[in-house]
């Protein structure tokens, strides 16, 4: 996933300015099918800490493709859950838009990025209720 960074234009009010762009490393995919069981698992693996199966870019980008999976017809997926998976992949790039510098993005190894436990947790009780 990659990013363009914008600021304000010092030079013209209410426009911004391009500053430079970010791309994320690759990093591995998780071979699980799309459904909400499998949410929960990645969800429940991610809350293991160091032990879990999966770093947070994983899930995040796995995350995504749970959310894009609901627009197949033919393999529908309950939008509800498909919104927690939207919302973890989202809360993701803010995290990263949020946490790093342009600079910082561009040489961070994403695999080492950690999101807050408690956000997995309830993300999980969105999905357990």
């Amino acid at each position: 996933m990659s990013s363009d960074n914008f600021q304000p234009d010092p030079k013209r009010p209410g426009r911004n300015q391009y500053v430079g762009s970010w791309t994320e490393t690759n990093c591995g995919v998780i071979d699980l099918p799309l459904t909400k069981e499998s949410l929960i698992q990645v969800l429940r693996g991610a809350l293991e800490g160091e032990k879990s199966p999966y770093t947070h870019q994983e899930i995040a980008w796995w995350a995504d493709n749970f959310h894009m999976a609901q627009f197949d017809f033919e393999n529908p997926i309950d939008p509800a859950v498909a919104d927690v998976a939207f919302d973890l992949h989202m809360q993701w790039q803010m995290n990263l838009d949020n946490s790093y510098s342009l600079e910082e993005l561009q040489s961070l190894d994403f695999s080492k990025v950690q999101l807050p436990a408690e956000w997995f947790s309830k993300w999980l009780e969105q999905l357990e209720s």
